[in-house]
């Protein structure tokens, strides 16, 4: 089966003759018809959505080498190579050459899925450990969320009252509980806020291991397996996550909540090394200095982040930026104002340097 290190250059060579056609014969502008060669990737004006109506140079479609996924950064727009080419009538032609693309394609596709706390073996291992709910329940006499309770106002305080299968409350302790669920609805990790008053640590994050531990449990992982498996418990939302299509990482679990496909690293600090090497992860940290300066950094790498500075100002929101930090701010401001501005998120993501002041 073909890997990166065999896809010949001849074959690349007709791949770019043939996205150049494509983008060529799309637009008319000659600045929207070059195509840029860029680390690991063919950076061009997509021809999907039309790119930038303002800017004849900027470009936010990109071909991946390493996947053959096309992805734009502008419109959302994400296919395979093949996909790509059909949707605009073209194919690799019949032969070889087709075949060796499919035969890419689909290795990808299984190793996008492989990639460190991704690989099977793992990700399988976390859903047989993980805590049943009613088990959860019991230990820290949490509950359901109904409309009415004490928490069910703080969710709808923060427009989070519509995902409140996705919460328990504590009424003795008053923890709120947010939580990591694998496909079958057990708690891999979780979360826990507190809200009341005077407190010491607002939130408390539990890996699958320290969950275990709280509960009383023999935790069965060591070594290797207990790192990785523990490392995927707290990336909220994994299990529900398509790695084939844009994927958002967050900051905190409670903005994950309003994108579609997304995870929550809790916290900015947390290592995202492994999610770099996937070329549809793109970063919309919170919108102060710790979380700009983060993605300044994976600008810099050449991942795709969502420009705050550009967006408020586009949307005469800068003058809220104190009380806009993340996207849950953003959703609740857009609410009491009666705006739609956050419909237009997806045009906001970059991977370009150039936009490096618009973060």
């Amino acid at each position: 089966m073909t890997s990166i290190s065999n896809l010949s250059e001849e074959l690349k060579t007709k791949i770019r003759a043939l996205v150049k056609r494509v983008v060529v014969e799309h637009h008319s502008a000659p600045q929207k018809q070059m195509i840029k060669e860029m680390h690991g990737r063919l950076n061009m004006a997509c021809p999907y959505c039309g790119d930038s109506t303002k800017d004849l140079i900027k470009k936010r479609g990109n071909l991946f080498w390493d996947t053959l996924q096309y992805h734009c950064y502008n419109c959302g727009q994400h296919s395979d190579l093949n996909g790509f080419l059909r949707d605009h009538g073209l194919r690799m032609g019949s032969g070889d050459d087709s075949i060796q693309v499919i035969e890419y394609i689909k290795e990808k596709k299984v190793q996008v899925q492989d990639i460190e706390t991704l690989q099977h073996g793992v990700y399988n291992k976390a859903i047989q450990l993980a805590v049943p709910v009613e088990d959860f329940k019991r230990f820290f006499k949490a509950q359901s969320i109904e409309v009415g309770d004490f928490a069910w106002f703080y969710l709808r305080s923060r427009l989070l009252h519509k995902y409140s299968e996705d919460f328990l409350f504590s009424p003795q302790t008053k923890r709120l509980w947010i939580l990591n669920k694998t496909p079958d609805g057990k708690i891999v990790g979780c979360q826990s806020r507190q809200l009341g008053k005077n407190v010491r640590s607002k939130y408390l994050t539990y890996d699958l291991a320290k969950l275990y531990e709280e509960m009383n449990r023999e935790y069965p992982l060591q070594g290797e397996d207990l790192i990785a498996v523990n490392k995927l418990s707290t990336l909220f939302g994994i299990m529900q996550t398509d790695m084939m299509r844009p994927v958002t990482v967050f900051e905190g679990p409670l903005d994950a909540k309003f994108m579609f496909n997304s995870l929550a690293l809790a916290t900015a600090g947390r290592s995202t090394t492994e999610l770099d090497e996937i070329p549809t992860i793109r970063y919309m940290f919170d919108n102060d200095e710790t979380g700009k300066k983060k993605m300044l950094e994976k600008l810099k790498r050449g991942k795709a982040v969502f420009m705050w500075s550009k967006f408020l100002a586009d949307h005469k929101l800068n003058i809220y930026n104190e009380d806009i930090k993340d996207l849950n701010d953003l959703i609740k401001k857009c609410f009491e104002l009666k705006s739609n501005a956050h419909k237009n998120i997806e045009q906001y993501f970059t991977d370009s340097r150039l936009d490096a002041l618009y973060v």
